[in-house]
C-alpha cells in the first residue's frame, strides 16, 4: 500500500541518516521504526483513507471481473427460453431480475418491469428466484415456479408482489383460484423435486455470479446490483441496444 511504501523509504532515510551521523551509529531499534510509523501517519492520516480506498476499488473491480465471467459463462442458462420470463423470446435485449418475494425494493421495482414490458416489445424480462430474506420467500418461490409449469408465472409473480401481510398456502391458493390456475396441479408441482432443483439452481447461480442482495440485474452481461428505477433500466437497456448495434 502506498502508506506503508513512503514509510519505509521514510525510515530508511532516518536510517542512513542516523549511520551517518556520529552520535548515533547503531541502527534504528522496532520501536524507533514504530514511533516514526505512527508520527508520520498522525501527521498524515488522509494516507491511511487513500489506501483504503484504493483497496475497495482494486477489490470492486476484481469482483466486477469475476462476476462478468461467470454470467458469461452461464448466460444460456440465465436467458434460457424456458425461464419464467416475460416478453418475446427473441427480444433484441434480454434483462434478468434476481428477486426475493419479501423484498420492497423488489416490490417497488415491479411496477417498472410492468411498464417497460407493456411499452417496449422488443426486451425480455427473466425472473431468477433468490429468496435470502425469510423461509416464507422460499415458500412463496415454489408456488411462483409452479405457476409457470401452467404458462401463468407473470400473472402469479405480480399477484404475489402485490399481495400484503404473510403469505401462506391458503392465501396463495386463492390468488391461484382467481387466475385460472389449476391448485391441484398447482400445489403438487410446488412441492416436487423439479421445482427444488430449479429454485437451487437459481441460488447457486446468484452465489456463483457473487450477487449479494436483492433485487439485482443482469443486463448485456453487466451486474447492476440493487433497484435502478424505471429510467435506470431504460438507460440500461438502450445501453445494450446501442452495443449490439456495434
Amino acid at each position: 500500500m502506498r502508506f506503508i511504501y513512503l514509510i519505509l523509504a521514510f525510515s530508511l532515510l532516518t536510517t542512513s541518516f542516523f549511520a551517518a551521523n556520529a552520535q548515533a551509529q547503531e541502527a534504528l531499534s522496532k520501536s524507533d521504526v514504530e514511533d516514526i510509523i505512527k508520527d508520520y501517519l498522525m501527521d498524515n492520516p488522509e494516507l491511511i483513507l487513500d489506501s483504503l480506498d484504493a483497496y475497495r476499488a482494486k477489490q470492486e473491480e476484481m469482483e466486477k471481473a469475476s462476476a462478468e465471467e461467470s454470467i458469461d459463462k452461464n448466460i444460456d442458462y440465465l436467458t434460457s427460453k424456458n425461464a419464467p420470463s416475460v416478453g418475446p423470446v427473441d427480444a433484441d435485449v434480454t434483462v434478468v431480475e434476481f428477486f426475493d418475494y419479501n423484498c420492497g425494493y423488489c416490490r417497488k421495482a415491479l411496477p417498472d418491469i410492468q411498464t417497460l414490458a407493456k411499452e417496449d416489445k422488443k426486451v425480455r424480462f427473466v425472473f431468477r428466484e433468490m429468496p435470502i430474506l425469510s423461509p416464507n420467500s422460499a415458500e412463496v418461490s415454489k408456488w411462483a415456479l409452479a405457476a409457470h409449469k401452467q404458462g401463468k408465472y407473470f400473472e402469479m409473480h405480480s399477484a404475489l408482489m402485490d399481495q400484503r401481510g404473510t403469505r401462506t398456502a391458503d392465501t396463495i391458493k386463492k390468488l391461484a383460484e382467481e387466475l385460472g390456475l389449476d391448485v391441484g396441479k398447482l400445489e403438487k408441482d410446488a412441492n416436487s423435486d423439479a421445482v427444488k432443483t430449479e429454485l437451487e439452481k437459481d441460488m447457486m447461480m446468484a452465489r456463483e455470479i457473487g450477487i449479494r442482495g436483492t433485487p439485482a440485474f443482469i443486463i448485456d452481461g453487466q451486474l447492476y446490483p440493487g433497484y435502478l428505477g424505471e429510467d435506470g433500466l431504460k438507460q440500461a437497456i438502450e445501453t445494450a441496444r446501442k452495443n449490439g448495434d456495434k
